[in-house]
């Protein structure tokens, strides 16, 4: 295995490196795949003795017929397995379909966290532990790439961030390869649940990991993954430092903030260079809590123009979000936003 440790081991290395204690209460999410059994066996391997701070959750999204309350039943026997409690979210057949606005996998996607937040919440968790692994920042990066993103999207998945008040996101995971957690499983004979969605190349991320990964690493690199994951942290570095600055300046240029308002000295914005702008504009939306799934670089740049112009404007932007400038002042409004 890779620096010829134990699962485990490495396992521990990263919830260290998250600053993860299991005294702080971790709720792990576990799907009953590969991947999410093995993170719940290791994690119980190296802190056994903290299982009434353990609790297993698993979402059962409807979406497979008869086998997704199998994976259901199997996590819930593995959690009864080590002692751990247990919550299950089961989402009724259909509905999903319903508010998915054209992407089944984002609308799981959202409602899993959301139920992650609220039972972490509820039980007095400080963190939500999931399985990602290498394999999974790899393939992230590559599919935000595909889509077109800026060093944002670069940087794949976080190691740790919030997720709602008092919980933070864990991914332990992501220095492991999946082929050393199948070998881990594997070595222990393990069982665990295989969802044969995964390999259904109608989704962009199936086709991402059955197709494209495979080419990249067969006819061009054999370390591609790896590559990506070293941009990932390349770009996550280059993050901090440039949001760093983004919230010095506006820690000066803010003149009012709620959360349906925010004004800016325009005069002073207009002394820093238009792409400096622009990142203040995204980080702006990051602490104002604003949609960003439809915001694209062409809109932070317009944002940037409409900042270091002179003229008068008024303009609309994705989120119902609608900008205002006047000669000294960017005035950006996201009305009825508190109740959304």
């Amino acid at each position: 295995m890779t620096e010829l440790r134990s699962l485990p081991e490495q396992l521990k290395t990263g919830y260290g490196a998250a600053d993860c204690r299991p005294e702080n209460g971790l709720l792990l999410a576990v799907s009953g795949g590969a991947d999410s059994v093995a993170l719940l066996r290791a994690t119980v391997a190296i802190w056994g003795q903290h299982c009434e701070q353990i609790v297993v959750a698993h979402v059962n999204h409807g979406l497979r017929s008869d086998s997704s309350d199998d994976d259901a039943e199997f996590v819930r026997g593995l959690a009864g397995e080590f002692g751990l409690s247990f919550e299950l979210l089961t989402v009724q057949r259909g509905s999903l379909e319903q508010i998915s606005d054209g992407s089944l996998e984002e609308a799981a996607r959202q409602r899993r966290y959301e139920f992650l937040a609220e039972t972490a919440t509820s039980c007095g968790l400080a963190s939500v532990v999931t399985a990602h692994h290498m394999d999974d920042q790899a393939e992230t990066v590559l599919h935000n790439v595909i889509r077109g993103t800026g060093l944002r999207g670069l940087r794949g998945m976080q190691r740790t961030r919030p997720l709602t008040d008092g919980v933070q996101l864990v991914r332990p995971m992501l220095e492991l390869r999946r082929c050393d957690i199948v070998e881990y499983l594997s070595a222990a004979g393990l069982a665990h649940c295989t969802d044969h969605s995964n390999q259904d190349t109608d989704f962009t991320r199936n086709r991402i990991r059955q197709q494209l990964l495979p080419t990249l690493r067969n006819d061009f690199n054999a370390a591609v993954d790896r590559n990506l994951v070293l941009l990932a942290e390349q770009a996550e570095q280059s993050i901090q430092v440039i949001d760093s600055l983004a919230e010095k300046i506006l820690s000066e240029v803010v003149l009012e903030r709620q959360p349906d308002v925010c004004r800016l000295d325009r005069t002073k914005l207009a002394t820093w260079p238009r792409d400096v702008v622009r990142h203040v504009m995204s980080v702006l939306w990051i602490q104002q809590d604003w949609p960003r799934q439809k915001m694209t670089f062409r809109h932070y740049s317009r944002l940037a123009d409409l900042a270091c112009l002179d003229d008068a404007i008024r303009e609309d932007f994705p989120g119902s979000v609608h900008a205002w400038c006047s000669d000294k002042m960017v005035r950006l409004t996201r009305p009825n936003v508190a109740g959304r």
